[in-house]
């Protein structure tokens, strides 16, 4: 099993940092999530405060204490300009060897091909990596352009969970993807 310093490096790709979140990205968390376009399809609220934010990085800082999920924030390399964040959402290692991945882009960036780099290296650092025989993924109906993005990545559309999650006083319905290790091996090798 690998340790927490080799799961959380800093990964790269040809354009992009994928930087472990941290509080030295509080003005920039706040700045990204104040944006309602960001947040549309999340479960949570457009941010109002940086304190706020710093309860998100807090938030995920102790789950990947608790070994449970892991975020980066994505940095562009020829600027260093904050695109987003990325990561997984949720590790279920003793009995599945599964993960969720989740990610978001700053509208600024959006349909530049950022997240598709993000995203590949994610799945590669999930299965190399971490080990992992599942990466899955749910969308918010609606969200068509992430469902392209997970289907470019050779993701399957699994089924529509009707009414799924509850959050900003409605019941969300969701799409639900997955890639296993045996076919990434395939389509990535």
């Amino acid at each position: 099993m690998p340790d927490k310093q080799e799961i959380l490096k800093q990964l790269e790709t040809e354009r992009l940092l994928l930087k472990p979140i941290s509080r030295e990205f509080k003005q920039e968390i706040y700045k990204h999530f104040s944006d309602q376009a960001v947040t549309r399809y999340m479960d949570i609220d457009v941010l109002k405060s940086v304190q706020e934010a710093e309860e998100i990085i807090d938030f995920y800082v102790e789950k990947e204490d608790q070994e449970k999920c892991y975020r980066w924030v994505i940095i562009r390399k020829e600027d260093n300009a904050f695109l987003g964040t990325c990561g997984f959402n949720s590790w279920e290692k003793a009995r599945a060897n599964r993960a969720e991945i989740g990610y978001d882009l700053s509208k600024k960036y959006w349909r530049q091909g950022y997240m598709q780099e993000a995203v590949k290296r994610l799945i590669n650092h999930g299965f190399e990596i971490l080990n992992l025989h599942r990466i899955e993924a749910k969308v918010t109906k609606g969200n068509e352009p992430s469902c392209r993005l997970l289907e470019k990545l050779n993701f399957t559309e699994e089924g529509f969970l009707r009414d799924y999650n509850y959050w900003k006083g409605e019941y969300i319905s969701e799409y639900m993807y997955s890639i296993l290790e045996g076919e990434y091996r395939h389509a990535y090798k």
